[in-house]
């Protein structure tokens, strides 16, 4: 009895066992292989930013995206080929790898990569495309940022070759089973290469790293997400990196593809929601959306805000040997808070992935710098005298503006001497301004009017007289940028000084140029 029983508990287990290394399986195990060269052949000019600006960046964000990355810096050929041998063994190991993405930045030509000091065996386009064409793994995908390195797509063959690979698939690759399919993340089999161009590329010292990396980040960061589903394929990235390497140099990347689909797959997820955790929620937390799921050990007290995409999805909690679920709408823009009631699961519900899931780091949400909209300045300059003597008022001016909106504040004084009499005079005036102001890269501009008070001491040395004033007329403020948060000023207004001068009550122009600095606070 007790045998039988023993028997059947270890049938039991071992299918339990068989069931969760299943799910193992099923998730999407992904590898990349990051490869850049500082110093090419002879005569190659040096690269400033391929390994800080290029590799380094990039191999963050793909760990990001769950890849285990392995990153070679200069190596020789000889060390080249030692990588691609070491990708295409771990690529057969278990867990099975389904997606493999390499990426090159460095030196080359129209028919080789320049691998430090040229040897008499350099690594060419053939052989990484023979590589790529027999490596047994699901999905391929390149990236190749290097001058000449569309070459490598024309090294794939003729149309008709092109057409037997669509129609057999690609050398090493088993035949498509469609009914295996992936729900979400997408049934995207075979090899897209995307280069930098058939011609040259380049580095910029503005974005300290090739244009070419600087795009594809910027589209992997969720800007190549043109559809807002909240998934990047590599297709968006392509076209959101041709676009803006158009714009930008007059130069298109370049893209080939042997592949067969129903959904593109999903190489990155784009950030458009955000979850907030109370710190009342404490222990292990798998947030999981489509087929991305991200977990985190929340330890302490404190609140905690992720970056998630967007759509339906459910939070899974594991504290003290229990479990608990709930489902979860997460707004595209916006933010989903958990709810004090959770449903109770098993902990081994807790513990399986979907088939075709992604697993990521869970980012915590960084909200944007606040917009600089407060400045003040400090100008100094010279106003027309506004009793009509043409005397010129030296002085300057206080002001804190906001967008459309300013407040100035001035202290103005002359000296004039009249018939063996020395007379002084001390104007101050605030003013309101209001008008339009727009921004081109460094150079900004305010056009707008100014209404405001005056008062004006006369005969300060003998008999001193005071009268209120009123101010209004136009101005124009240009402002010149030497940093983001200093600029060079300059001020220029027109208008009329309306006031009672002796018996009469005048409307007398006046004007004032100043130039002096901003400081965004």
């Amino acid at each position: 009895m007790y045998r039988w029983l023993w028997q059947v508990g270890l049938l039991f287990g071992g299918f339990f066992l068989w069931a969760g290394l299943v799910h193992a399986e099923d998730t999407d195990h992904r590898v990349a292989l990051l490869i850049a060269h500082q110093q090419g052949w002879k005569n190659d000019p040096p690269l400033r930013y391929a390994v800080q600006g290029d590799l380094q960046p990039m191999a963050r964000m793909l760990r990001r995206f769950g890849f285990r990355t392995k990153v070679v810096t200069n190596p020789n050929a000889a060390q080249f080929r030692r990588a691609l041998r070491w990708a295409k063994q771990r690529v057969q190991r278990a867990p099975r790898v389904q997606t493999f993405l390499f990426y090159y930045t460095g030196h080359a030509d129209r028919n080789h990569l320049h691998l430090g000091r040229r040897g008499k065996n350099p690594v060419g386009y053939n052989e990484l495309v023979q590589f790529f064409r027999r490596l047994p793994v699901k999905r391929r995908i390149v990236f190749l940022d290097a001058c000449f390195s569309g070459e490598i797509i024309r090294q794939f063959g003729s149309l008709s070759a092109y057409k037997k690979l669509v129609r057999k698939g690609a050398r090493g690759i088993r035949p498509l089973d469609l009914s295996r399919s992936f729900p979400n993340q997408g049934e995207e089999q075979g090899l897209q290469v995307i280069s930098s161009s058939l011609n040259y590329s380049w580095e910029s010292r503005k974005y300290k790293a090739s244009i070419f990396t600087h795009h594809l980040l910027e589209g992997l960061r969720g800007s190549a997400d043109r559809d807002s589903d909240g998934r990047i394929s590599v297709n968006e990235l392509f076209n959101f990196v041709s676009d803006s390497m158009t714009r930008e140099i007059k130069q298109k990347p370049i893209m080939f593809g042997v592949i067969r689909r129903v959904r593109p797959y999903a190489l990155a997820p784009a950030y458009h929601s955000r979850l907030w955790i109370g710190s009342s929620v404490v222990g292990k937390l798998r947030v999981s959306v489509a087929n991305f799921y991200w977990s985190r050990h929340k330890q302490g007290r404190r609140p905690l805000r992720l970056s998630v995409v967007h759509g339906k999805g459910f939070v899974q909690l594991e504290r003290s040997g229990q479990c608990w679920q709930q489902n979860v709408l997460f707004p595209k823009g916006g933010e989903a808070r958990l709810r004090s009631s959770w449903r109770p699961i098993s902990c081994e519900s807790f513990k399986r992935v979907r088939k075709g899931s992604l697993s990521l780091e869970a980012p915590q949400y960084t909200p944007p710098p606040a917009p600089r909209v407060w400045s003040i300045e400090a100008l100094g300059g010279v106003q027309g005298s506004p009793v009509g003597r043409g005397d010129l008022f030296a002085g300057g001016m206080f002001g804190l503006h906001r967008r459309y909106f300013g407040l100035q504040l001035g202290v103005w004084g002359t000296s004039s001497t009249y018939s063996d009499a020395q007379e002084s005079q001390l104007l101050l005036d605030l003013r309101i301004k209001i008008g339009y102001q727009h921004r081109w890269g460094w150079f900004s501009l305010f056009a707008g009017g100014y209404t405001g008070v005056a008062l004006l001491w006369q005969n300060l040395l003998s008999e001193p007289r005071t009268g209120p004033l009123f101010q209004y007329g136009l101005n124009v403020q240009p402002t010149f940028w030497l940093s983001p948060n200093w600029g060079l000023a300059v001020h220029v207004d027109v208008g009329f000084t309306l006031g009672q001068y002796g018996p009469r009550l005048e409307n007398i122009f006046r004007w004032s140029g100043l130039v002096g600095i901003r400081y965004k606070l």
